[in-house]
Protein backbone atom coordinates (compact mmCIF):
# COMPACT_ATOMS: atom_id res chain seq x y z
CA UNK A 1 0.00 0.00 0.00
CA UNK A 2 1.34 3.23 -0.93
CA UNK A 3 1.80 5.92 2.12
CA UNK A 4 -0.04 9.33 1.34
CA UNK A 5 1.13 12.68 2.58
CA UNK A 6 -1.34 13.99 5.17
CA UNK A 7 -2.80 16.43 3.01
CA UNK A 8 -3.46 13.92 0.58
CA UNK A 9 -4.77 11.49 3.25
CA UNK A 10 -6.77 14.37 4.21
CA UNK A 11 -8.60 14.99 0.91
CA UNK A 12 -8.94 11.15 0.26
CA UNK A 13 -10.68 10.79 3.77
CA UNK A 14 -12.64 13.98 2.47
CA UNK A 15 -13.77 12.74 -0.67
CA UNK A 16 -15.08 9.31 1.05
CA UNK A 17 -17.22 11.06 3.32
CA UNK A 18 -18.47 13.37 0.65
CA UNK A 19 -19.15 10.30 -1.70
CA UNK A 20 -20.94 8.19 1.26
CA UNK A 21 -23.17 11.93 1.99
CA UNK A 22 -23.92 11.98 -1.15
CA UNK A 23 -25.26 8.38 -1.93
CA UNK A 24 -27.63 8.63 1.45
CA UNK A 25 -29.06 12.21 0.02
CA UNK A 26 -28.01 13.92 3.46
CA UNK A 27 -26.78 17.61 3.20
CA UNK A 28 -23.61 18.72 4.99
CA UNK A 29 -26.66 20.24 7.74
CA UNK A 30 -28.08 17.02 8.55
CA UNK A 31 -24.33 15.02 9.03
CA UNK A 32 -22.87 17.81 11.04
CA UNK A 33 -25.90 17.89 12.94
CA UNK A 34 -26.06 14.27 13.74
CA UNK A 35 -22.06 14.38 14.44
CA UNK A 36 -22.61 17.80 16.41
CA UNK A 37 -20.06 19.47 14.29
CA UNK A 38 -20.81 23.06 12.78
CA UNK A 39 -21.78 22.35 9.05
CA UNK A 40 -18.28 24.56 8.06
CA UNK A 41 -16.35 21.53 9.68
CA UNK A 42 -18.05 19.11 7.20
CA UNK A 43 -17.27 21.24 4.31
CA UNK A 44 -13.49 21.78 4.91
CA UNK A 45 -13.08 17.75 5.94
CA UNK A 46 -14.71 16.63 2.14
CA UNK A 47 -12.77 19.61 0.88
CA UNK A 48 -9.40 18.37 2.41
CA UNK A 49 -9.04 21.39 3.84
CA UNK A 50 -9.31 20.49 7.99
CA UNK A 51 -8.19 17.09 9.62
CA UNK A 52 -10.39 15.84 12.51
CA UNK A 53 -10.05 13.74 15.62
CA UNK A 54 -10.37 10.10 15.29
CA UNK A 55 -13.88 10.42 17.30
CA UNK A 56 -15.18 12.99 14.93
CA UNK A 57 -14.27 10.49 11.84
CA UNK A 58 -15.81 7.65 13.71
CA UNK A 59 -18.84 10.17 14.84
CA UNK A 60 -18.94 10.87 10.64
CA UNK A 61 -18.80 6.56 9.86
CA UNK A 62 -21.41 6.04 12.04
CA UNK A 63 -24.05 8.92 11.30
CA UNK A 64 -23.28 7.14 7.65
CA UNK A 65 -23.28 3.76 8.46
CA UNK A 66 -20.25 3.02 7.05
CA UNK A 67 -16.69 1.79 8.89
CA UNK A 68 -13.70 3.50 9.63
CA UNK A 69 -11.76 1.24 7.22
CA UNK A 70 -14.26 2.87 4.40
CA UNK A 71 -13.33 6.03 5.06
CA UNK A 72 -9.56 6.07 5.44
CA UNK A 73 -8.49 3.05 2.90
CA UNK A 74 -6.35 4.04 0.90
CA UNK A 75 -6.19 1.60 -2.51
CA UNK A 76 -8.28 3.48 -5.11
CA UNK A 77 -8.89 0.08 -6.56
CA UNK A 78 -11.01 -1.26 -3.51
CA UNK A 79 -14.54 -0.78 -4.33
CA UNK A 80 -17.05 -0.34 -1.59
CA UNK A 81 -21.01 -0.34 -1.97
CA UNK A 82 -20.90 3.43 -1.91
CA UNK A 83 -18.24 3.62 -4.58
CA UNK A 84 -20.72 1.50 -6.66
CA UNK A 85 -24.09 3.74 -5.84
CA UNK A 86 -22.27 6.61 -6.23
CA UNK A 87 -21.46 5.65 -9.81
CA UNK A 88 -24.99 4.76 -10.38
CA UNK A 89 -26.49 8.37 -8.20
CA UNK A 90 -26.86 9.85 -11.72
CA UNK A 91 -27.81 7.31 -13.64
CA UNK A 92 -31.73 7.27 -15.29
CA UNK A 93 -33.93 3.87 -14.18
CA UNK A 94 -32.92 2.37 -17.61
CA UNK A 95 -29.22 2.79 -17.27
CA UNK A 96 -29.46 1.17 -13.68
CA UNK A 97 -31.94 -1.84 -15.21
CA UNK A 98 -28.92 -2.11 -18.12
CA UNK A 99 -25.97 -2.57 -15.33
CA UNK A 100 -27.97 -4.47 -13.32
CA UNK A 101 -28.80 -6.96 -16.12
CA UNK A 102 -24.74 -6.83 -17.01
CA UNK A 103 -23.97 -7.56 -12.98
CA UNK A 104 -26.48 -10.42 -12.94
CA UNK A 105 -24.58 -11.75 -16.02
CA UNK A 106 -21.34 -11.52 -14.85
CA UNK A 107 -22.32 -13.12 -11.65
CA UNK A 108 -23.51 -16.38 -13.03
CA UNK A 109 -20.41 -16.40 -14.88
CA UNK A 110 -18.48 -16.11 -11.82
CA UNK A 111 -20.80 -18.81 -10.39
CA UNK A 112 -20.53 -20.93 -12.74
CA UNK A 113 -16.68 -21.33 -12.79
CA UNK A 114 -16.75 -21.93 -8.76
CA UNK A 115 -18.88 -24.46 -9.32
Amino acid sequence: MKKMNPKDLNRWIGTQVFKARAVRKLSQEALAEAVDVSRVTISRLENGNQSAKIDTYYRISCALDISLYELSRENEDDCSLDDILFLLSDCSADEIYAYADVLRMIKRKFELRNH
